[in-house]
C-alpha cells in the first residue's frame, strides 16, 4: 500500500507502507473452534447408537462375530458393522496402537500450533483443519477408553460395479479426516502454486508498489 508524502522542499515522494502482521493467537479463530466440538459429539453419538443398536439384535454376539445390517444394496452396498481397529485408517499398523497413540497426540499439538500461526482471514484453512482434529479426538477417545484401545469403525461399503470391491470399514471421525486432508493439501497446493506464479495479483513485486506510487 502507497501513499504520497511531501520532502521538506515540498516535493511529492511514493511512500510504500509496510502492513503490520497479524499478531497469533487463537481468539478470533470460530470458523476452527465451532465446528470440532459438534463433530465429535456427532462421531461420538454415532458409534454409540450403532454399536447399541446391533447389539440389540445379537446380544448373544461378540461384537467382532456380530452379522452386518443391511442399510441398502445394489451396485453399491452399505452395511453397520461392529468392528474393532487397533490400527490406523485401512487397517494398517494393527500391532502398534500405543505408538498410534502417541504420534496422535503429537499430531493434535501440531495441528493447535498450525492454527495459531494461520491467519484469522484464512477461514477455509481454519474450517478445514477443525475436521482434521474433529476426527483426531473422535478417534483418540475411543484409543483411551476402550479396553482393547481400538477404534469403533461401523460403516461398510462394498460393490459390484464396475468390479467387485470392498471399502475399509470407517466412522464419522475418519470422514473428518480424510475431507479435512484433502482440503488441506489442495490449499497448500493452490497457496504453493500462486506463489510460483510471477503475475498472481497476491504476490506484491517493486514494479508493481511503483505503479501504485
Amino acid at each position: 500500500m502507497s501513499a504520497a508524502a511531501k520532502t521538506s522542499d515540498g516535493r511529492e515522494v511514493g511512500v510504500t507502507s509496510t502492513p503490520v502482521p497479524e499478531p497469533k493467537g487463537f481468539g478470533g479463530k470460530l470458523l476452527f473452534w465451532v465446528p470440532w466440538p459438534i463433530l465429535v459429539a456427532v462421531d461420538l453419538w454415532s458409534k454409540h447408537a450403532v454399536f447399541a443398536f446391533m447389539a440389540e439384535r445379537h446380544p448373544a454376539s461378540i461384537e467382532v462375530n456380530r452379522p452386518g445390517y443391511e442399510v441398502f444394496s445394489g451396485a453399491v452396498s452399505l452395511d453397520l458393522v461392529t468392528w474393532g481397529n487397533t490400527g490406523t485408517i485401512w487397517g494398517l499398523f494393527q500391532d502398534g496402537t500405543a505408538v498410534l497413540m502417541v504420534l496422535r497426540c503429537i499430531a493434535l499439538i501440531g495441528l493447535l500450533w498450525f492454527v495459531r500461526t494461520t491467519s484469522r482471514s484464512a477461514r477455509l484453512q481454519l474450517t478445514v483443519l477443525s475436521l482434521v482434529f474433529a476426527g483426531a479426538v473422535g478417534n483418540l477417545y475411543d484409543n483411551f477408553v476402550r479396553a482393547d484401545r481400538s477404534v469403533r469403525d461401523f460403516l461398510h461399503f462394498t460393490g459390484s460395479w464396475p468390479w467387485g470391491w470392498e471399502f475399509p470399514a470407517f466412522n464419522v471421525a475418519d470422514s473428518c479426516i480424510t475431507v479435512g486432508a484433502i482440503g488441506l493439501f489442495v490449499l497448500m497446493w493452490r497457496e504453493d502454486h500462486r506463489q510460483k506464479d510471477p503475475d498472481s495479483p497476491s504476490k506484491a513485486t517493486p514494479a508493481n508498489e511503483a505503479k501504485v506510487s
